[in-house]
This record gives structure tokens, C-alpha cells and sequence, in this order.
């Protein structure tokens, strides 16, 4: 959730029982005691009114600072995410069993993860299959020798 939802979320609320207080304290004689005559006291019900500004004010305050606290280990939590993620992306030697890209079997998808391979040279090399070795990319156009060494390590052609 972002910080502006949450805060409009917590004025909302501060602002549903601020309104839910002054209601309550105008609802009449009986919560508020009455005058000789029947008719609410002016004083009290000012006065009523104050405390409960006061204490939607106090409630408010409270709401935002729990508001800012999960908003702030949401985003926490978000970057353990993201970071686990690229972990995970990065993990393993290069050359480990199972871990090199195949291309002459792996989706365009995964192909445009490896380092400076762009989604449109990915179509291509999908385009080119199949390989006979890896370096058959260089040799055929599809790369650059350059770009062949920045991924020739993580990739094989089975």
C-alpha cells in the first residue's frame, strides 16, 4: 500500500470517529445531562465536543503512526522479496550442472535474462535454432564476440 493511500486511509478513519464523537455528543439530554427545562446544557455540549476532537485527534495520531510503521515494513518486506529474487537469479557457479541456458531449448524469456541480451536479440537467437555449440551464435551473426564472452559461460546448446 502506498504512504498516500495509508494516509488518506487514516484521515478517513480519524474522520469517521471524530464525526461518530460529535454525534454521540449531540444525541440529546440523556448523554449529555439537561438543563431545568428539558434542553441540552450549551456548556456541556461544547465541552463534550472538545474532549472528543481531543480524543479523535489522539486516535488519529495513533492510527498514523501504526499506518507508517506497516507501510514501512511492507516496503521492507518488499525489498527482501526483490532482493531474494535476484539472489536467487544470481546464485550458482557459472558452468554448474543445470544452471547454464540452453539455447537451442530455453524461452525468449529466460534467454533475455542473461547480461546485455535484449528481449528482440533473444526472438533472434529463438529464430536461429537450432545450435550445434554455443559459439555457432557469433558465427552465424546473432552475437557479437563481445557478446558471446559476457554470457559464454552460462550457456550451452544441447
Amino acid at each position: 500500500m502506498t504512504d498516500r493511500r495509508m494516509a488518506g486511509w487514516v484521515l478517513e478513519i480519524a474522520t469517521m470517529c471524530l464525526l461518530g464523537f460529535l454525534a454521540l455528543s449531540l444525541i440529546g439530554c440523556t448523554l449529555l445531562g439537561c438543563t431545568g427545562n428539558g434542553k441540552p446544557n450549551e456548556e456541556q455540549i461544547r465541552q463534550k465536543s472538545a474532549e472528543a476532537t481531543r480524543q479523535a485527534q489522539i486516535d488519529a495520531k495513533k492510527l498514523a503512526a501504526s499506518a507508517k510503521v506497516a507501510a514501512g515494513n511492507a516496503v521492507a518486506g518488499a525489498n527482501a522479496v526483490a532482493q531474494g529474487v535476484k539472489d536467487g537469479m544470481n546464485s550458482g557457479k557459472p558452468g554448474e550442472t543445470g544452471r547454464l541456458v540452453d539455447m537451442n531449448s530455453a524461452s525468449t524469456a529466460r534467454i533475455a535474462m542473461l547480461q546485455g541480451i535484449s528481449v528482440s536479440k533473444a526472438q533472434e537467437i529463438v529464430k536461429g535454432r537450432p545450435y550445434s555449440d554455443p559459439h555457432a551464435l557469433v558465427e552465424r551473426g546473432i552475437l557479437t564476440e563481445k557478446q558471446y564472452d559476457r554470457i559464454s559461460n552460462q550457456i550451452t546448446a544441447k
